[in-house]
């Protein structure tokens, strides 16, 4: 480890009371980048740009799947309700504990 590194944290963690954690941007970076940290972070964004445009990678990443359609069913041993999905035949029952089949509960 950079010994100015240890030295500012343990400055620190002197001046703290309750040596709680640093909070962001107390002490400097580690190591400053050649060129700069602006032209560092420019060469991060520029080849992952550059990588996907040009490479044909196995993955990709996408946006978070959106939940599936849901539907209120009941439990058939005590008729407490539940949200489940459209695909749910039988769950545990928070209220009865045991497992059991569901039928969709209707708007009465």
């Amino acid at each position: 480890m950079n010994s100015q590194f240890k030295k500012d944290i343990s400055k620190h963690l002197k001046s703290t009371q309750d040596g709680s954690e640093l909070s962001p941007g107390t002490v400097g970076r580690r190591v400053t980048p050649p060129g700069g940290v602006k032209q560092h972070n420019e060469r991060i964004h520029r080849e992952s740009k550059f990588v996907d445009d040009n490479k044909n990678l196995p993955f990709t990443f996408s946006k978070p799947k959106k939940p599936k359609r849901s539907k209120i069913v009941k439990c058939n041993n005590c008729g407490h309700i539940i949200a489940g999905s459209v695909d749910t035949v039988g769950v545990i029952c928070k209220n009865c504990h045991k497992f059991s089949m569901v039928s969709e509960a209707v708007n009465e």
